[in-house]
């Protein structure tokens, strides 16, 4: 019993301090994301606008508003704003009249491409000198990781 709790108490340990250093990883990454963004007078919840776009043209506001992980009202503001800016456009869903799909106007796929290359850089600066071996297993062990607190929320 009194190795059973050391053990747990010292995996439990090494998981804390994994997370801290996830975390910190992460919050290390948004930072410096959000300094590269600052000269194009974008933030970051508008970058994950640009880029989800720019990935995937057409998306609904609703789709848009889960893949930016972010509040809808908050995603609603911004895609209005770049609409009034001229760098989003809406169209008719050619399926469901009542939806609107989502474009990058030429101006704003200017912008999402420069920034783009900005979260290019940051990426790359934070997996230089890591294998594509060892960038492949965390991601596996973070969507992992994903997956297992997702069902943890969904049994709650």
């Amino acid at each position: 019993m009194t190795d059973q709790k050391h053990l747990s108490e010292h995996s439990t340990a090494v998981a804390t301090e994994t997370w801290l250093a996830v975390v910190r990883s992460y919050n290390q990454c948004t930072m410096t994301l959000a300094q590269r963004l600052d000269p194009l007078g974008i933030t970051l919840l508008q970058h994950e606008i640009l880029m989800n776009l720019l990935r995937t043209p057409g998306l609904t506001q609703q789709h848009l508003s889960e893949r930016c992980f972010s509040a809808k009202s908050g995603v609603s503001m911004l895609v209005a704003r770049f609409m009034k800016d001229g760098m989003i456009e809406r169209k008719r869903a050619p399926k469901d009249h009542r939806a609107w799909n989502l474009f990058l106007t030429s101006q704003g796929l200017e912008l999402a491409r420069q920034a783009e290359i900005r979260q290019r850089d940051v990426v790359m600066e934070m997996a230089r000198n890591t294998s594509e071996e060892e960038l492949g297993m965390v991601k596996r062990l973070m969507d992992q990781s994903s997956e297992r607190l997702k069902e943890m929320r969904e049994r709650d």
